[in-house]
């Protein structure tokens, strides 16, 4: 079962998300698996995933502020004034200077087609914002206030863990690849009438993340009512690649 967001009022929202309903626990079936008996060395080898769910801690928003015209200058100076303004709404709302950073600023020119010839009509700038939360619940009231303040457009809505939860969860998905691939290992020695006597080596892949997204949304400052964001778990998957020594 599939949950994710919910934006209503002045955001028209096309919803893509990740993740199962559940809290920070083992998924079951999770685990992919892949197993080898070498009998001539007296090894097992065996790799497994390992899966866990975590609610999000961390709501990552962004906003850019448009604007369109004949001189390339006066866009500048719109979007400077818009932005302005949205950031001084954000700070009275308790959004420090350090939650907020650019990621992309540009003034391009614009063409259209005349009677066959590329023509020059006008500048469109773009000043994209992110925008990092450590309470997940304000969410949509940071998004409502960045729209009424300046905002043209959202582009995306990620609800996903900080580096200090990711580094917790990265744990309880180990614990769970090694646990899955010792059961594994378990079996096959049972079926070759082998022991496992121990470890022999252990390495581990890449660690996967799967925040809850909404992309493509599209700001109307003028709809009623609040943004509702609704949360669903962030899944987190560790691979580990095993060998055991066996002996029978």
């Amino acid at each position: 079962m599939h949950r994710g967001i919910l934006a209503t009022v002045g955001v028209a929202v096309l919803l893509a998300t990740a993740g199962c309903v559940g809290s920070l626990a083992p998924t079951d079936g999770a685990s992919a698996r892949t197993q080898q008996l070498d009998r001539e060395s007296g090894t097992i080898g065996v790799s497994a995933t390992g899966q866990v769910e975590a609610e999000p801690d961390q709501a990552i928003v962004q906003v850019a502020v448009l604007a369109r015209g004949d001189d390339a200058n006066a866009v500048r100076e719109r979007i400077a004034e818009n932005a302005t303004q949205m950031r001084e709404a954000l700070r009275r709302a308790g959004i420090g200077d350090d939650q907020i950073r650019t990621v992309a600023f540009r003034i391009d020119q614009e063409y259209r087609e005349v009677e066959g010839e590329r023509r020059p009509a006008g500048f469109e700038g773009v000043h994209a914002f992110e925008i990092t939360l450590s309470n997940v619940s304000r969410a949509g009231a940071i998004l409502d206030t960045a729209v009424a303040n300046g905002a043209d457009r959202v582009d995306s809505v990620e609800l996903t863990l900080s580096d200090e939860r990711r580094r917790a969860v990265r744990s309880e998905a180990l614990r769970d690849a090694m646990e899955n691939a010792r059961a594994d290992a378990d079996v096959i020695a049972e079926s070759a009438n082998l022991t496992i006597s121990g470890v022999h080596t252990a390495t581990t892949g890449d660690l996967n993340f799967s925040p809850v997204r909404a992309e493509a949304l599209s700001a109307d400052a003028g709809g009623g009512g609040g943004t509702s964001i609704e949360s669903g778990p962030v899944t987190v998957t560790a691979q580990v690649q095993v060998t055991y020594n066996a002996s029978g």
